[in-house]
């Protein structure tokens, strides 16, 4: 497997766009579900993407997806080629996680984990990955909370370019 570098801008090029997709949540203290989401993201400049992302799901009893989360927020680079992840979600937490990208053959991956989560006294830590592959983006979240002691999946998602 060679192991070849892809900057932040050019990650941001293929990034750039809107992506949809079908996933499923689970984790130990609620219920799992399957859930649909819309994910824009728009280049602000050579060191900034902005994005806001649209989850859907059924709720009991309903036959249509429903908003059931949303959030906005920003991916940048910083000085050391890191890069960092800073949204605001619906249900009122915000977040700022750093990550780095890895190159390998085809596949590019970002492994963002939670510097400052706040407005949510459940929430201890969270981690993001976005694997990036052709036209294919693949997106996981952990979370560690109060009541479940180590980072476990949460969510997980495979979303294509909209044309």
């Amino acid at each position: 497997m060679s192991n070849k570098s892809t900057t932040s801008s050019q990650l941001f090029a293929l990034l750039e766009g809107t992506w949809e997709g079908e996933g499923c949540g689970q984790y130990p203290t609620i219920n799992s579900f399957v859930y649909r989401e819309t994910l824009i993201f728009t280049r602000r400049d050579e060191k900034s993407l902005a994005y806001d992302q649209r989850t859907q799901k059924h709720f009991d009893g309903q036959t249509e997806y429903l908003v059931s989360h949303w959030e906005n927020g920003f991916i940048r680079t910083l000085e050391n080629n890191e890069l960092e992840l800073v949204n605001i979600q619906s249900n009122g937490r915000s977040e700022v996680l750093v990550g780095t990208i890895e190159t390998l053959d085809t596949l590019i991956r970002i492994h963002f984990v939670s510097k400052a989560p706040t407005n949510d006294s459940r929430v201890v830590s969270s981690a993001r990955i976005f694997e990036l592959e052709g036209d294919t983006l693949c997106y996981q979240m952990e979370m560690q909370t109060t009541e479940v002691n180590r980072l476990t999946g949460h969510l997980k998602i495979t979303l294509h370019p909209i044309k």
